[in-house]
């Protein structure tokens, strides 16, 4: 049977952008919205602790599910992505197989060994509002992991930014996809 949105639900995640709901998987719905008109529904899901993945589904106007894909740092796709056509037929794609010897793995353990992040905990996957506290890109034509860390380092500049000056600014990391390379920007 195809996975369908849970429309309910999806009214309560409307009506208090607060709310967050706990699957029997163990994974943390925390944003959905109902498909209207021809639009297509989304759901959000955090993998428990320690682990950085989430997981994004799409939903065809009629409510039955158009893709399920896993997201680490927001943008790039890992694991065995699921894509449905209109008539439920499944396509599935293994996005690992873009990396190189690098894998998101590797990445986590370098953050780790930065200390902006614990893998054994999960801690630093979210910032103290609860957004994501990192972001990572994979540049496939590169072979590069672009991470960049949403309160990277203290504001010394208090010009920076529009009025109240932030309390951080971003830093970006580039990773070398085959040799680990880290290079801070």
């Amino acid at each position: 049977m195809r996975e369908k949105i849970d429309k309910e639900l999806a009214v309560k995640f409307e009506k208090d952008s607060d709310f967050l709901f706990k699957l029997s998987n163990g994974n943390e719905i925390y944003m959905m919205e109902n498909p209207k008109g021809n639009s297509v529904g989304l759901q959000y899901e955090r993998e428990p602790a320690p682990s950085f993945f989430t997981v994004y589904k799409e939903f065809y106007p009629d409510g039955f599910i158009k893709k399920k894909e896993t997201h680490f740092g927001q943008y790039t796709k890992v694991g065995i992505s699921e894509y449905y056509d209109e008539k439920g037929n499944l396509t599935k794609k293994n996005e690992d197989e873009k990396f190189g010897k690098v894998k998101p793995s590797d990445v986590l353990k370098v953050l780790d060994k930065k200390k902006l992040i614990n893998i054994s905990t999960g801690a630093g996957r979210l910032s103290e509002n609860g957004t994501d506290a990192f972001t990572v890109n994979f540049d496939e034509n590169k072979h590069e992991y672009i991470v960049t860390m949403q309160e990277g380092k203290p504001n010394k500049n208090p010009e920076f930014g529009i009025g109240e000056p932030p309390a951080f600014v971003p830093v970006t990391y580039v990773i070398n996809g085959e040799t680990g390379e880290v290079k801070e920007l």
